[in-house]
């Protein structure tokens, strides 16, 4: 997902979504890289895979996914609760998200926003388990 970048404004119709990119766009303004397309990208194709399961999905059926929130630009992306919202476009209630410390993992606990000499925040320390059902 997110092969390629968007280069186009495109609004996802769900607010945590769409104030977390305006954030990251505002922080972006006076960066030479900036990563905002590639977000647009993952993101929309994130949304067609889950209307394609949601297609598939029969009435009373359940989906599983497990994600992470992760930070671009200091910002952290709520991929969990975007998860349930763009399932619940395509009739699913949301039952519950669980949420469980990631334990023995290799990545350090905090990381070089963009190589910003000096600077460290929080990589993912939390996993997300997303329980949806289908109308």
């Amino acid at each position: 997902m997110g092969g390629t970048s968007l280069k186009e404004n495109i609004s996802f119709g769900i607010s945590e979504l769409d104030s977390a990119i305006e954030e990251i766009k505002t922080k972006e303004v006076c960066e030479k890289n900036k990563r905002i397309p590639s977000v647009l990208s993952f993101y929309k194709d994130y949304e067609d895979s889950i209307q394609n399961v949601a297609n598939i999905v029969k009435h009373g059926g359940h989906v599983v996914y497990v994600v992470g929130n992760r930070r671009v630009r200091d910002v952290e992306l709520p991929t969990d609760i975007i998860t349930a919202r763009m399932f619940e476009k395509y009739g699913f209630i949301h039952e519950k998200t669980i949420v469980r410390d990631i334990i023995n993992k290799r990545m350090p606990s905090k990381t070089s926003p963009s190589n910003g000499k000096g600077k460290k925040v929080s990589t993912m320390k939390h996993e997300y388990i997303v329980v949806l059902r289908k109308k």
